[in-house]
């Protein structure tokens, strides 16, 4: 694989407390998804896999890896590993296996990678090598995005008007623990 441009890479400093850099890679045509599934589910890979039909913008993810990070340092995660908790985050339900399946690799051919990046730790080149597909800039995302499914999964039907659909899902998400939606 050729050297990655800075355009094809979200990067974002996290709490600064946490000494965390949320990295995210955008593939698409992924032709071993059934392996890349298989590395994460075996807690092989440390990373996040997530569908970017149900993302509508980089900061949704940003929130939900923000938050994983600071439960981690403060040892109050609801899932085992950081990754799966990013999933947890990403979803408005409590329930982690539906998190999980609703916004981790299923079969999708397109996908989003994250990794948390630490002083003691950076897996993400060793990782991105080993997957078969196309990196396409982040700034691509948007085409991936299925607005349909995210106001679904977001329960967002019913809502009427000029709201930026962003800021509501950012709402729910970190307000999950709080609101029943």
């Amino acid at each position: 694989m050729s050297s990655i441009m800075v355009s094809e890479v979200y990067t974002c400093e996290l709490d600064p407390e946490t000494r965390t850099t949320l990295q995210m890679y955008l593939f698409k045509n992924v032709r071993n998804v059934e392996v890349i599934r298989n590395n994460i589910v075996k807690g092989v890979w440390n990373c996040a896999i997530i569908k970017p039909s149900l993302i509508l913008h980089p900061l949704q993810v940003s929130v939900a890896a923000n938050r994983a990070a600071v439960a981690q340092k403060h040892n109050t995660m609801v899932t085992r590993t950081v990754f799966a908790e990013i999933l947890y985050n990403l979803s408005l339900t409590k329930n982690i296996t539906q998190s999980l399946s609703k916004f981790g690799i299923e079969k999708d051919s397109n996908l989003l990678v994250c990794f948390l990046i630490t002083p003691d730790g950076d897996d993400s080149k060793e990782i991105i090598q080993q997957i078969e597909g196309e990196l396409c800039p982040i700034s691509n995302l948007s085409q991936y995005s299925n607005e349909k499914d995210i106001k679904a999964v977001y329960k967002l039907n019913n809502v009427k008007g000029d709201l930026d659909l962003l800021d509501v899902i950012v709402s729910r998400m970190v307000t999950k623990n709080i609101v029943s939606h």
